[in-house]
């Protein structure tokens, strides 16, 4: 065979051995690009949760440890009936005024992660997942009729709306009414549904313990709840989040 093609092969097949070690490259850097893409738009996605959870941790938090502390109370150490039966106009309106903006307030504050929850990927991430359960058994708690007794028993559309008219568009976003603009809210809108709540509070006093099984078992899952926004005690101190007993 003459040299010449001899070498025209070789240099063929040199040629063409370098063109696939070179396809061969660019498809490995293509997929290591696309998996390095995937991974960041994963800790974007993640980012963005976290910013989420921390954006609603601390106002669901605190409005979860109010209620808790005012059950805790009410049950513990009869703080609806003292105020009514002992106190003045004043200490009687704070009683049932400041105890139906708890519960509201705890609504409100609900149906704003609710909001903002409903768009992320629950499947993709335990936290979400695990905050909506613990949010879903509240919700439940309070609509039941497990109980027995109606007292105290709200339903979940009720929840919501209730939440609802706490809710006041903020330059930064959405946001919940604080005591004083809700105190100003209730004295012009005699809502429904607030007003259905407060009657219940009022009547609470004297019929405890026919509201008693509801208000532990929603003690203790707001506690629960409390157990997850703040595992560390860092927020809210572990001596004023015990249980009530059964």
């Amino acid at each position: 065979m003459n040299v010449t093609i001899i070498a025209a092969i070789i240099s063929a097949v040199v040629a063409l051995a370098a063109a696939v070690i070179a396809i061969v490259g660019q498809v490995r850097v293509k997929r290591v690009e696309a998996q390095l893409a995937l991974q960041k738009a994963d800790a974007d996605r993640r980012a963005e949760i976290e910013k989420t959870a921390q954006k609603f941790r601390e106002p669901l938090g605190r409005a979860a440890y109010d209620l808790q502390s005012r059950i805790y109370n009410i049950v513990k150490s009869d703080f609806l009936n003292a105020y009514l039966e002992n106190g003045d106009e004043r200490t009687k309106s704070y009683a049932i005024r400041n105890t139906l903006f708890v519960i509201a307030q705890y609504f409100a504050r609900t149906e704003l992660v609710r909001q903002e929850i409903q768009f992320i990927d629950l499947g993709a991430d335990e936290q979400t997942r695990k905050l909506s359960e613990l949010q879903d058994s509240i919700y439940s708690i309070w609509q039941t009729n497990a109980y027995g007794d109606p007292l105290f028993r709200i339903f979940a559309g009720e929840q919501r709306a209730i939440g609802e008219r706490l809710i006041r568009n903020d330059p930064r976003g959405p946001e919940c009414m604080g005591y004083a603009s809700f105190l100003d809210f209730y004295k012009e809108h005699r809502d429904p549904l607030l007003c259905a709540v407060e009657a219940d509070v009022a009547t609470l006093g004297a019929s405890l313990p026919r509201a008693l099984p509801r208000l532990v078992a929603l003690h203790h899952a707001l506690v629960d709840l409390l157990d997850f926004l703040d595992p560390s005690f860092v927020r809210f101190p572990q001596r004023n989040r015990t249980k009530l007993e059964v």
